[in-house]
């Protein structure tokens, strides 16, 4: 079994999620998202986002390209990380937003200049709300 199988069976367990009801989230049948949890077939891209997203998860920590799940972490655990730890959770969250908006650019057919405008947005959203705290 994949990471990913893994992780996503363990993420929908951890939400009291059955299979049927993550299916219906992401608008799937019952089957296919079973044929993925258990190994036998990978979701396309913008699934992957979907299933982060519904999961409250990174697409990183679910693909297993990282093993921290900073949506899932606390602040404390945040601030506790070690510089190598900060600098791996940092490339990971830049890699995720690309991640996310490669899979949008494809769905919705943005243009290039449009994914520059929607990270400069999320970069400004997310300054405004560290500013708040």
């Amino acid at each position: 079994m994949s990471k990913f199988s893994e992780r996503l069976k363990q993420l929908r367990t951890e939400k009291k999620m059955t299979q049927q009801a993550l299916a219906d989230l992401v608008n799937v049948n019952r089957v296919t998202y079973t044929n993925w949890e258990n190994g036998k077939r990978e979701p396309e891209l913008d699934k992957v986002v979907e299933l982060a997203t519904v999961l409250n998860t990174t697409v990183d920590y679910l693909l297993g390209n990282s093993d921290i799940n900073l949506l899932d972490a606390s602040k404390e655990e945040i601030q506790n990380l070690t510089k190598e730890e900060a600098k791996e959770l940092s490339a990971s969250l830049i890699q995720n937003m690309d991640t996310i908006l490669e899979a949008g650019k494809e769905k919705f057919n943005m243009t290039d200049d449009e994914i520059e405008v929607m990270k400069v947005l999320v970069i400004k959203q997310f300054l405004k709300e560290a500013e708040e705290k």
